[in-house]
């Protein structure tokens, strides 16, 4: 097959890889996969067996309007390049509409609440206009596709109310090549040059206004009379919005730079040792549809090094991997609790294996024949 596929955000420059990337560098084996090049981080850039179609476009640094200011460019592009493929595959908004009007099948990875995922860029009153806009269209998008794909069977059951169009499912992953137990010597090098104590709770993952860490940090004070030398490791960047900086705010507030550390971003090759430093990995989410109907490739990252999880507002996880490693909470008196039951219990990392991307790529390969034939 020869596909075109239509991504969030910048393919190669953006700090923390997503499902596409991990699914179409295996596709781009034994398929010939194109990708926009959205050039919207100038940062230190990955390597990508697909084939890069550079849209020929300086970023702009509100990504709001990255894709508006540049919609007249991106569609002639699209339109000059689409045709000549077998099927385009997207998961961006606007980008969407352009390839509908192409003369191939479009499949649409609904790999996030789309809407909300969208104004969460904005700030109020924006959100809400920029929400009900991205709604719209992809309510259009979704009517238009030829198939459609998502990581959930929540997400499932909420498309289902919009099309009537089929919708299969292929779950979040983890590359277990790279992620998993690792060798002392390395934790040791994590913990030593970040200065932790123990317990360590964990956090990895894009810093950004739906995730819940202001509340783990105003639970410092009392997670420090029970366990004083306790630390809290931030592992990742801050992108489109302030979240990351009003973090690091509010810890220098609260007096908490010594026990809560940032690294900023660390590339998914060198995670694995940062994760095996943690006791516990904190998944906290805000009470967001995209957070309740999505499962978070982070999770399987802590299980499959063996870390406990304590999550909030993500109940495809919570139920999925219940009594596996995975702890539920929902209020700060319950995190508390369950933080005791973590920091007793164990985890086998051989939980995930069926979650690796090797296993899902070939599912998602399936999927895509199916619409393309």
């Amino acid at each position: 097959m020869k596909l075109l596929v239509i991504p969030t955000t910048d393919w190669i420059g953006h700090p923390v890889p997503n499902r596409l990337n991990f699914i179409f560098d295996r596709l781009a084996k034994k398929h010939e996969i194109d990708v926009c090049h959205f050039k919207i981080f100038q940062k230190k850039r990955r390597d990508t067996r697909c084939n890069l179609i550079p849209m020929d476009l300086e970023p702009d640094t509100k990504i709001g309007s990255y894709y508006l200011l540049n919609l007249k460019k991106h569609g002639e592009k699209i339109a000059e390049v689409g045709e000549d493929h077998d099927a385009i595959v997207s998961a961006n908004i606007i980008p969407t509409q352009i390839a509908n009007l192409q003369d191939i099948p479009v499949m649409i990875d609904y790999l996030d609440h789309l809407p909300q995922s969208a104004a969460s860029y904005y700030d109020p009153p924006l959100d809400k206009l920029a929400e009900r806009s991205a709604k719209f269209l992809t309510t259009m998008n979704l009517k238009k596709a030829a198939g459609i794909v998502t990581p959930t069977n929540r997400f499932k059951e909420y498309l289902e109310t919009i099309t009537d169009k089929k919708i299969r499912v292929v779950p979040n992953g983890l590359d277990l090549d790279l992620i998993g137990p690792t060798d002392s010597k390395k934790i040791k090098e994590v913990r030593d040059r970040c200065e932790l104590g123990y317990p360590v709770l964990g956090y990895v993952g894009s810093l950004e206004r739906w995730i819940d860490l202001e509340n783990i940090i105003n639970l410092m004070p009392s997670l420090k009379k029970r366990y004083p030398k306790l630390s809290l490791l931030i592992v990742g960047p801050g992108l489109h919005t302030e979240y990351a900086e009003r973090l690091k705010t509010l810890t220098q507030k609260m007096g908490m730079e010594k026990d809560i550390v940032f690294t900023g971003r660390v590339d998914y090759e060198e995670l694995a040792p940062y994760i095996n430093a943690m006791d516990v990995g904190l998944n906290p989410r805000k009470p967001m549809k995209m957070n309740i109907f999505t499962m978070g490739s982070k999770v399987l990252t802590y299980l499959a090094c063996g870390v406990p999880v304590l999550s909030k507002n993500m109940p495809e996880v919570e139920n999925r991997f219940k009594g596996k490693g995975v702890y539920k909470y929902s209020s700060d008196r319950e995190f508390l609790c369950k933080l005791v039951r973590c920091l007793r219990g164990s985890v086998d990392p051989a939980v995930v294996e069926k979650y690796d991307w090797d296993r899902l790529s070939k599912r998602y390969e399936k999927v895509l024949k199916e619409i393309v034939s």
